[in-house]
């Protein structure tokens, strides 16, 4: 999810340097109207049903998962290496509200939404395909739903071949990491 891009301030940080080397090679883009002179598909929106119901809620990211994520996807960059404390420490405060069509990320002192519109259920797989709308645009991803045995639940955001992984957590630990991220980040040696 372009969100999670957002939510993923952390990765953002981490990729900074491969994402401008990339740049120098990627074309220039078309211009907006360019762009949207294509006409889009009409999404037809799904009701959510009981599994929205366990979508909504509040979040915040599974640290151990979402690091492995992004080993994943920067492999052995000494550069994104220096930086996985700094990501730790943003993941700590970061918290995630889920509310029926919208998406809300509070890390880093700033606070991001993203609405939705489920356009497929599958209630076996506890999985709803999203139609996103954020401030890059639009487009679709998806949102799959793990009940852990020893309680709590485990939301996967995907994205464009990116993962976000999320535990829930209870209302007064969302108003803790909600308050802690609304405050400019402390990190070692910058401040």
């Amino acid at each position: 999810m372009k969100p999670v891009h957002a939510l993923f301030t952390a990765l953002a940080v981490s990729s900074l340097v491969p994402a401008i080397a990339e740049e120098k090679k990627t074309p220039a883009k078309k211009a907006p109207a360019e762009e949207s002179s294509a006409k889009k598909p009409v999404v037809k929106p799904v009701d959510g049903g009981a599994v929205e119901k366990k979508f909504i809620g509040k979040w915040a990211p599974d640290p151990k998962a979402m690091m492995n994520e992004l080993q994943k996807v920067l492999g052995d960059d000494p550069a994104a290496a220096a930086a996985h404390p700094l990501i730790e420490a943003m993941m700590q405060n970061m918290a995630v509200s889920v509310e029926k069509g919208a998406v809300t990320i509070h890390a880093m002192g700033e606070k991001q939404t993203a609405t939705y519109t489920i356009t497929k259920v599958d209630n076996a797989a506890n999985k709803l395909t999203l139609q996103i709308t954020d401030d890059e645009g639009e487009g679709e991803g998806s949102a799959t739903i793990a009940e852990k045995k020893e309680g709590g639940k485990t939301l996967t955001l995907e994205k464009d071949g990116e993962k976000f992984i999320l535990n829930s957590i209870t209302a007064s630990e969302f108003e803790k990491r909600k308050n802690a991220a609304a405050q400019a980040p402390l990190f070692p040696g910058l401040e």
